[in-house]
């Protein structure tokens, strides 16, 4: 299945698959440092913050690994967890600090991460 992501920037996995999150839309005449971060209901941090280089691209690539996803636990006794996760863009030197809002232009809305249950361990 890898990752689903929808026109909203919501995104659908199985814990402890991997997949790829692609960013667009960058400005390609600047190099951002792009922070990706996932929270709980709770706002709670879940596993590692993690940052990639845009190198001035226009995008993005956030490869989450299989263990970073196991981290996503859902409940025996439900079909599936939201998590949340949220994206900040930073300049050079520090000069402007963004957080991306993916779907949606207004402020207050959340980027989600529905995680199903893992149906099968692998190596």
């Amino acid at each position: 299945m890898a990752f689903q992501i929808d026109k909203n920037g919501n995104i659908s996995i199985i814990q402890g698959d991997s997949g790829l999150i692609t960013i667009r839309g960058l400005n390609p005449n600047k190099n951002f440092t792009v922070y990706f971060a996932i929270q709980d209901q709770n706002r709670n941090p879940i596993g590692e913050e993690l940052s990639v280089e845009s190198n001035n691209n226009d995008y993005v690539v956030f490869r989450l690994t299989g263990s970073y996803t196991d981290l996503l636990r859902v409940r025996k006794d439900e079909p599936f967890a939201i998590y949340y996760y949220g994206l900040k863009i930073c300049e050079e030197n520090n000069q402007r600090e963004d957080t991306l809002r993916i779907g949606s232009d207004e402020i207050g809305n959340l980027n989600t991460i529905t995680v199903y249950p893992k149906k099968v361990e692998g190596d």
